[in-house]
């Protein structure tokens, strides 16, 4: 019966929340545009938080003022670095009929460093938020909520534990165009980017 399960079932290793909203996402029209967006699409909005307003790149893009291209590229280099989204990009692509791997044809550096902005004094915290180890596409969701909740320049205060956060955190950061002001394990400073 639908919607049922077996309480003996293990769990399956390759459901993650990334390949679980994939496959809840896979069909849909972008929440803007509403052309259909590709599974690759679907991981991208998902990796951005954009779960429940899926968008296809060129949309995605708009709505956080990046350029198509880069945006684009910067995502396929995330979704690479971290293995739960990985296997949702693998499934992805096979649902999208992918041949070959995206990340080496759109020149996707091997391994990129990403800058921290250097804090030029004590910024003024409008919101602290302890996500605890809440990892993997959960906290990037959250955040992006919780930072939609903040006026443009807001800065909020951020304890994220998951042995992941300090790469997630500022990938993030970078794709959505807010600034990572501090990181120090487990403490995030971000502000808010001008809308």
């Amino acid at each position: 019966m639908k919607g049922m399960t077996d309480p003996t079932d293990e769990p399956d290793e390759d459901d993650s929340l990334p390949l679980r909203e994939l496959h809840r996402l896979t069909g849909g029209g972008c929440t803007d545009c509403r052309t259909n967006y590709s599974a690759r699409e679907a991981v991208f909005s998902v990796a951005l938080g954009f779960k429940d307003a899926p968008r296809c790149l060129p949309c995605l893009a708009t709505r956080l003022g990046r350029d198509r291209d880069e945006l684009g590229e910067q995502l396929v280099e995330y979704v690479h670095r971290r293995e739960c989204y990985l296997r949702a990009w693998r499934a992805a692509e096979g649902m999208d009929g992918a041949t070959e791997p995206a990340s080496r044809e759109c020149g996707v550096p091997e391994s990129t460093t990403l800058p921290v902005a250097p804090a030029p004094g004590s910024p003024d915290i409008a919101a602290t938020w302890d996500a605890g180890d809440m990892g993997c596409g959960e906290l990037v969701m959250a955040l992006r909520g919780r930072m939609n909740n903040l006026p443009a320049g807001g800065v909020i205060r951020v304890t994220a534990t998951d042995p992941a956060a300090p790469e997630d955190i500022p990938a993030w950061c970078r794709l959505t165009g807010h600034t990572l002001l501090a990181a120090d394990h487990p403490h995030y400073t971000i502000r808010r980017r001008g809308n």
